[in-house]
């Protein structure tokens, strides 16, 4: 299902609207009427559905403020990371915080994740929005490398053991502007307390 961003972007709020109603009925369904916490891996999604409220009648108005709907930044790092053993740690990480991270206010919990994972962590003082945006930077790699520029010149010369980010198409933006490969902080979660 779908939080309706990738319509309501392009200026298709009606489209949205109607995918954002849709993926609240079945996450109300799922989460067996809001006892279950919802959460996804991406930001951006995360960050959509937060906001899709006013789009909803008053029926999916009153599920949707009983649904607990995380980012899987907020997941990991309040649920998931008190209980994962660290079995290793790295010796530096780059993060990205995308922007969704940035406004739902979960950078600090990145961070800590982060942290939990790596000796040094470095988050690059000219990170900023990718210029992806969806789908757009597929279509005009020129806006994701105009975008991006700033932040690759500033890591070029870190070394790190790995680059991180929370959203899969701000990591293809970042690892083509840098050449280094950006994953999922749930790799990395997954890499430091792999046993063996």
């Amino acid at each position: 299902h779908c939080c309706g961003l990738p319509f309501s972007s392009k200026g298709y709020e009606e489209a949205g609207e109607v995918a954002a109603r849709r993926t609240v009925d079945r996450l109300w369904e799922w989460s067996r009427g809001g006892r279950v916490s919802v959460f996804t891996d991406s930001s951006s999604c995360a960050f959509a559905l937060r906001g899709c409220r006013e789009a909803l009648d008053p029926g999916r108005r009153e599920r949707f403020d009983r649904l607990r709907l995380l980012d899987g930044i907020e997941a990991a790092a309040d649920v998931l990371l008190p209980r994962l053993p660290a079995r290793r740690r790295l010796r530096r990480i780059v993060l990205h915080p995308v922007c969704s991270a940035v406004k739902l206010g979960v950078v600090p919990k990145l961070e800590a994740i982060a942290r939990a994972a790596a000796d040094d962590v470095v988050v690059p003082i000219e990170a900023g929005c990718c210029g992806f945006a969806g789908d757009r930077g597929i279509l005009f790699p020129e806006l994701p490398r105009s975008a991006t520029g700033p932040e690759a010149a500033e890591i070029a010369s870190v070394e790190s053991d790995g680059f991180y980010s929370s959203n899969r198409t701000c990591e293809l933006a970042m690892t083509a502007a840098t050449g280094r490969p950006y994953r999922s902080f749930w790799e990395l979660l997954e890499e430091v307390s792999r046993s063996g």
